[in-house]
């Protein structure tokens, strides 16, 4: 095993048998004899032995076992080295599953070893032999996804459908597309609307008065959001140039303006779905709707969904984040223990040189020479260093929530959008003319909800 790659840390060992009963003959390894094989490699390599996991009467083509799921866990909370078996085959017998499994241990610091195939990724060789295994990992792939596309052209060639029923149709007993001639009417009619400048909204309203099912709503009618009605718009299959009802310079002539925003969110911090419609758990999203202020509006088409204006929405919502995640410290020049590791070889390089050049002269150089300048230096850049290192901190070392948001405010809307996800998990937005503290009900990332449940410590929006 490679020193410097050798885990401080005990490895586990891992023995499986397919089938207990009724095996023997010198083909069959039982759990003791792999765990001593296993026990004997590790000393070998002087590495500690950690737990020993068996699975009994358990198939290697199975990715998940009970013993060996709790193995992997291990691994994955920092508990263990690395996990060691006789062979491959005890690991797993899909090449997939083996490899999947390797590289979640080596994700995670750990080694993988095998004792029959001299194996383990802490060596350049075991590297390689781990290469060869992702190239049969990627040649299956391939193999599988051409296998699939050759099952989806045969069934295309007979007619069938592969997927669920675009809107307007249904799946026969064939598996071949039937058209519903009023659903098809409704779909026909949502995209001449959109062909005259019509609005995506407006276009989910014909699809939702018709009863027009979506593909998941598993046959029953629903509200048309206006992200659903664009997925049917943008779809080609639609195009009587594809074999569908719609001619295609109208399908062309429907379709979303160049640089036409995503209607789920683009472009400001609440979107992508972060905030919800408590009716339809539809993503709300920024609209002016040719009026004076901004609201933030559900995507489904109707009454009774809740709207809000969109700079109160927003302010409530990052003052509740900001003020969940509390005061934050400031980074110092002290903070990095890699730079003070530099300024102390600085000053040992320094010093060496000055010894250095004192015995070749018989003395110590003058306080200006070049060596004695040089140590003066380092060690005065050192100890400055230290200095605000080891300084206490006061207040103008923490940023408090408000200092916190101002920094957010400088942030790109990209980066604003990933900072509010990693301290929200979700927000609900309700219908009425309360104040947000009455109509918003935030999700934090931590588990902990606002307004708080009984019992819990409350949060307080600034």
């Amino acid at each position: 095993m490679s020193p410097d790659k050798k885990p401080s840390k005990p490895v586990d060992i891992y023995t499986r048998v397919s089938r207990v009963s009724g095996r023997e003959g010198e083909s069959f390894r039982s759990p003791k004899q792999q765990e001593d094989r296993c026990r004997a490699q590790l000393k070998s390599d002087g590495l500690r032995v950690g737990e020993v996991f068996a699975d009994l009467d358990e198939s290697g083509a199975k990715a998940s076992r009970p013993e060996f799921d709790r193995a992997m866990a291990r691994v994955a909370s920092g508990k263990s080295g690395g996990i060691i078996v006789y062979d491959l085959s005890r690991f797993g017998r899909s090449t997939r599953n083996v490899l999947d499994g390797i590289d979640m241990i080596e994700e995670h610091g750990a080694v993988f070893v095998s004792c029959a195939e001299k194996f383990d990724t802490s060596t350049g060789t075991g590297r390689f032999v781990l290469t060869m295994f992702a190239a049969l990992r990627e040649l299956e792939r391939t193999q599988s996804a051409e296998r699939w596309e050759v099952s989806k052209a045969d069934a295309r060639a007979r007619g069938v459908h592969i997927g669920g029923p675009r809107a307007g149709y249904v799946r026969d007993e064939d598996g071949k597309l039937a058209e519903v001639p009023e659903y098809l009417d409704a779909v026909k009619a949502a995209f001449g609307l959109r062909a005259r400048g019509g609005s995506w909204r407006e276009a989910a309203a014909i699809l939702t008065e018709a009863g027009v099912p979506t593909s998941k709503s598993k046959g029953e009618a629903v509200e048309w959001s206006r992200q659903a009605t664009r997925n049917v718009v943008q779809n080609p299959a639609y195009s009587d140039e594809h074999g569908g009802p719609v001619p295609t310079w109208q399908w062309r002539k429907a379709q979303p303006s160049a640089g036409e925003p995503r209607v789920r969110g683009e472009g400001h911090v609440l979107g992508q779905g972060l905030v919800r419609c408590s009716i339809c758990g539809s993503g709300m999203h920024k609209s002016s709707n040719g009026q004076r202020y901004v609201v933030l509006r559900c995507d489904t088409a109707g009454k009774g969904h809740p709207t809000m204006s969109f700079e109160t929405a927003r302010d409530y919502i990052l003052s509740l984040a900001f003020s969940h995640v509390g005061p934050m410290r400031r980074s110092r020049p002290g903070d990095d223990e890699s730079e003070r590791d530099a300024l102390r070889l600085a000053v040992e390089a320094a010093r060496a040189e000055f010894d250095r050049v004192a015995e070749l002269l018989g003395e110590k150089p003058s306080p200006t020479s070049t060596p004695a300048v040089a140590l003066t230096n380092a060690q005065a850049a050192l100890g400055e260093f230290e200095s605000e290192a080891d300084a206490p901190f006061d207040l103008g070392d923490v940023l408090l929530p408000i200092g916190v948001r101002q920094k957010f405010e400088k942030l790109p809307v990209p980066e604003q959008r990933r900072v509010l996800r990693s301290i929200i998990e979700r927000v609900t937005l309700s219908p009425g003319r309360g104040n947000p503290g009455e109509r918003i009900e935030v999700e934090f990332a931590d588990g902990s909800r606002w307004p708080a449940e009984q019992g819990e410590e409350p949060v307080v929006a600034s």
